[in-house]
């Protein structure tokens, strides 16, 4: 592969360097195959657009290319190592090649261009010439937070994909994130047999909605809702804009981890009841999500409150020591004592109740639930607490 590097500048204010480069269409093909193959390596990423309109739109992108039309940059993001950020600007074409066409698994996607590369994809196919040249912008930082609050901020006032869809766009890098920070976390996708037997164990679907939930303050984003989505992303900048915003994340997804493994320690008698066995708990969603919501808002404040950086994350860290000291507390338990101490029977009563939104109601729930339990920390004598707080 050979690129040809046009300009080289640095973006200060979110620390991520953006390279537009010149490579030939075959070299680009070549470099993204995988990841188009995975929907761009974006999970849930928009495939090519079966809409008659835009059929009719990209074969006459196609046609376009084969004119010898000029397309604008495609936009990938990549996340390399603290190493290699630092050298980008003394490095020379070649050894950028290599950071490129080397990057590991996963820390490559295609941000935006996935229409495009759908289009040149079909052009070559149709006998394109394969040394027709296409632009291509990196967007490239060693994290992720970088490349979400940068991509949150371009789009913001125009007509993009809502919050949900440009946080999908990192969702692999995510992942890879998570897994490194979270050890004690196993992760499987939608498509795989593993079924969740023992806390700690989540699909990866189910975890943006926990990153929406903890960047936005909010246990409901409403993507069919364009303003209420439009206040939410503001939310979402305000929060990522803090360079610590993905490690407190990653690290109030931890205590979660934590206390779900140590609640699945109980195994109940009654199959029947919703709540049986600890690993219940955290999982359903709404739960979940009701946990990530309600320690975003213990740091951060409700949505529209600007706390400052300094105080949020002195919160965190009080947050973070009352929460180990409840996780300690918990294993220390029989598994008798974590039977009472879990009123799981409590808890399942009180979510009986019927709702024609069910799904918003129990969301709201558990934040409410999880709030009283981070006001009372380690000192909480039950989870009943929590349960009747509603």
């Amino acid at each position: 592969m050979v690129l040809n590097d046009l300009t080289r500048l640095k973006d200060h204010r979110t620390d991520c360097y953006s390279i537009i480069f010149e490579m030939t269409l075959e070299d680009y093909l070549g470099l993204v195959a995988e990841i188009y193959k995975d929907k761009g390596g974006i999970r849930e990423q928009r495939e090519p657009l079966k809409s008659s309109s835009a059929m009719r739109i990209r074969r006459q992108m196609v046609k376009d290319i084969g004119a010898g039309t000029i397309l604008p940059p495609i936009v990938l993001g990549l996340i390399i190592s603290p190493v290699d950020f630092e050298r980008i600007p003394e490095m020379t074409r070649e050894e950028l090649t290599g950071a490129i066409s080397g990057a590991d698994a996963g820390y490559l996607t295609i941000i935006d261009g996935m229409q495009r590369t759908t289009a040149l994809s079909e052009s070559r196919a149709e006998g394109a010439n394969p040394a027709t040249i296409v632009r291509v912008e990196f967007w490239i930082s060693t994290r992720l937070n970088s490349l979400i609050y940068r991509m949150l901020v371009l789009n913001t006032g125009q007509v993009p994909w809502n919050l949900r869809r440009q946080v999908e766009t990192v969702f692999s890098s995510m992942i890879n994130e998570m897994m490194q920070f979270i050890p004690e976390m196993e992760v499987y996708t939608i498509d795989e047999a593993n079924r969740r037997t023992r806390g700690g164990q989540y699909h990866a679907d189910a975890l943006v909605e926990l990153y929406l939930a903890f960047g936005g303050r909010k246990e409901k984003v409403d993507t069919k809702e364009r303003l209420a989505d439009e206040f939410t992303r503001l939310d979402f900048i305000e929060a990522t804009e803090n360079s610590n915003f993905a490690d407190t994340f990653y690290g109030a997804l931890q205590i979660m981890v934590l206390i779900d493994i140590e609640f699945s320690r109980h195994v109940g008698g009654d199959p029947a009841q919703r709540f049986n066995n600890g690993k219940d708990l955290f999982g359903s969603q709404p739960a979940r999500v009701g946990f990530m919501t309600a320690f975003a808002r213990q740091i951060y404040g409700r949505p529209g409150f600007e706390r400052d950086a300094q105080d949020a994350s002195q919160i965190y860290e009080q947050l973070r020591i009352s929460m180990r000291e409840f996780i300690a507390k918990v294993n220390a338990m029989s598994s008798v004592a974590l039977e009472a101490f879990l009123a799981m029977d409590t808890l399942t009563e009180k979510l009986s109740k019927k709702s024609g939104r069910v799904g918003d109601f129990e969301r709201e729930y558990f934040v409410k639930a999880f709030e009283t339990l981070f006001e009372e920390g380690s000192d909480i004598p039950s989870m009943q607490i929590c349960w009747v707080a509603f």
